[in-house]
């Protein structure tokens, strides 16, 4: 497994740089391996999150892992900064193919500087041999430096990926001692990557048929289920519709009965107010026949003889002695 770096000062454009010739070479069939170092402690996990809290409760290592990847956290306690070799020990050699560092310029391993002479800060290639390219975005202000060493385009990451490439082809750096060991494990890798890729390829083709037939039953279901929706919903909506009709219907009759029950209120009052009326005016008339009637009765009848008159209190009532 090869390892190389990529150094620079702030702002130099090491990041960039470095994305893209991944992109590159991942483009081309090569399997990277990335190692970020950060000057100052940071956070890799979502703070609340279960790793996390396991994490904080005192694991000393904590792994998260689905189906799409994988993460390993350890804590350094005491703070300790891990050699070039330790780190890159941590990664598996089964499955990459390459190791590209970002950071640890002052390391003792083969790096590229990224270089902007607009940038005014000191040219490592002049102090450091183990600085092995330098890519600028300024190759006529280096020309000239003598030294010793490629020049590479900064803005151009292919050319930058193509030297990458040509130091896998002559063997590169090898960070591990036992090479003969690990060209043997990964042929034998290689050997069942490749078997299972083939029965991956198979259990692929039969998902997509089971897949296939999945859906197509899906959508004759759907289909079915469909029509039989249209059906209801035509005869609910027939259904809905005679309802609809029915109700007009009713509403119509019974604003004629309202009227017809008004008018026939209305003629009632009428006769009934003439009946009284006759009723009274035939009362009156009797009343008057009576009472002419009764007059004229006791015109008839003669009268009674006057009662005598009662005598006087100083007058005396019986007969003189002289009678």
């Amino acid at each position: 497994m090869l390892a190389l770096g990529i150094v620079g000062f702030s702002g130099s454009g090491k990041t960039t740089l470095l994305t893209r010739v991944i992109e590159v070479l991942s483009a081309r069939g090569v399997r990277i391996g990335a190692v970020k170092h950060a000057h100052h402690g940071f956070e890799p996990d979502v703070k609340g999150k279960d790793s996390d809290r396991m994490r904080r409760a005192g694991a000393v290592q904590t792994l998260v892992f689905s189906a799409e990847r994988w993460a390993l956290f350890t804590e350094q306690n005491p703070p300790l900064a891990p050699t070039i070799p330790a780190l890159v020990a941590v990664l598996d050699p089964r499955r990459i193919d390459l190791v590209l560092i970002e950071g640890l310029r002052s390391a003792d391993y083969p790096k590229i500087e990224v270089h902007r002479p607009s940038l005014g800060h000191p040219l490592l290639a002049q102090t450091d041999p183990r600085v092995i390219a330098v890519a600028t975005d300024d190759l006529d202000a280096l020309r000239g430096l003598g030294l010793g060493c490629p020049l590479l385009d900064l803005n151009d990451p292919q050319k930058v990926a193509d030297f990458v490439g040509s130091l896998g082809q002559k063997g590169g750096f090898k960070m591990s001692e036992n090479t003969t060991s690990q060209a043997s494990s990964k042929a034998q890798f290689e050997e069942l990557r490749g078997k299972f890729e083939e029965r991956l390829g198979q259990l692929s083709k039969q998902i997509d048929e089971l897949s296939e037939r999945f859906q197509k039953g899906a959508t004759d279901a759907k289909a079915s289920v469909e029509a039989d929706l249209h059906k209801l919903k035509a005869e609910h909506q027939a259904e809905y519709e005679q309802f609809q009709k029915l109700q007009k219907v009713a509403e119509e009759s019974w604003g004629m009965l309202q009227k017809r029950l008004d008018t026939i209120a209305t003629e009632m009052r009428s006769v009934v107010g003439q009946a009284v009326g006759q009723a009274a005016s035939a009362l009156g008339i009797a009343h008057s026949e009576q009472t002419d009637a009764t007059a004229q009765s006791q015109a008839a009848e003669p009268a009674a003889p006057a009662a005598p008159s009662a005598p006087d209190a100083g007058t005396d009532s019986a007969p003189s002695a002289k009678q």
